[in-house]
């Protein structure tokens, strides 16, 4: 017996990062916490929060740092449509932690020109790009 997989689709503003891609599971991050998804998962629509993405495809296993928006399930399709989405492969270490030293330093000055949410979503984007870069260092070990 065939066992059901996953259709996995990705697609940000500038592109389409994955289109169709047949997975065994997929884990999200939502706003209500993070969020696994088998085959027969309930049609569901969720708001993404910037985090870590992952996928399986049997022993293969995926990471990216994805940048809010949101994700359907249905039928065994998985569209993420997000703002960015980054493979952890493709983030540069270094540069991501400059990211998020800067933006870390614009959150604590709180200048009287300072957008706050601007410069806290700043932070939580530059977060997920490091996560994700250190988890696939991790992975590599």
């Amino acid at each position: 017996m065939k066992q059901e997989r996953l259709t996995l689709t990705i697609v940000t503003p500038e592109k389409t990062v994955i289109s169709g891609k047949a997975v065994d599971s997929v884990t999200l991050p939502s706003f209500g916490g993070e969020m696994g998804i088998l085959p027969g998962h309930a049609s569901y629509v969720v708001q993404l929060k910037e985090g870590i993405l992952r996928y399986h495809d049997g022993p293969h296993r995926e990471i990216f740092a994805v940048l809010s928006g949101f994700a359907e399930i249905h039928l065994n399709k998985v569209m993420i449509l997000a703002e960015a989405a980054e493979l952890a492969t493709e983030v540069d270490e270094e540069r991501a932690k400059q990211s998020y030293r800067k933006a870390k330093e614009s959150v604590n000055a709180r200048g009287a020109d300072l957008d706050l949410d601007e410069a806290n979503a700043a932070l939580r984007r530059a977060a997920a790009r490091l996560k994700a870069a250190e988890l696939k260092r991790s992975a590599r070990r």
